[in-house]
């Protein structure tokens, strides 16, 4: 009787891992494999567009960090056309990034990365850069 019971189990495991087999093939005999890969060339030629029409500024050669502003942590988009830092993530003008977004330091962000002030949500940062700016 147990030979009986292992005899139908092996018959119907054997029926399920072929339509198994049969099903995957089908599956993936569907898919078209030149679709990702024009997609991927029409989104690289997009990204060299973008970086030929927008360059970035060049790095700060001037900046003074208040004394404990260093570890202040800032959004840095790594994008070839972005050069500010932003100290909100919600920020407007991060939004549309189409890079990495990145949480660094501020000191970082300026020294690494070359970045600027955010004009809408880092505004009260736009005297670090100021060299004409009186310090006590």
């Amino acid at each position: 009787m147990n030979i009986t019971l292992i005899n139908r189990f092996l018959k119907w495991s054997g029926k399920a891992t072929a339509l198994a087999i049969v099903c995957s093939t089908l599956l993936f005999a569907c898919q078209s494999a030149e679709q990702p890969q024009e997609e991927a060339n029409v989104a690289t030629e997009q990204t060299a567009a973008a970086a030929d029409t927008v360059q970035r500024r060049p790095a700060p050669d001037f900046y003074v960090i208040p004394p404990g502003m260093e570890r202040k942590r800032v959004w840095v988009c790594d994008d070839a056309s972005k050069d500010v830092f932003h100290t909100k993530n919600t920020c407007e003008a991060l939004r549309p990034c189409n890079g990495a977004f990145r949480n660094v330091s501020l000191q970082r962000a300026i020294e690494e990365y070359g970045r600027y002030n955010c004009e809408i949500c880092s505004k009260e940062l736009s005297d670090i850069f100021d060299d004409k700016k009186i310090r006590g």
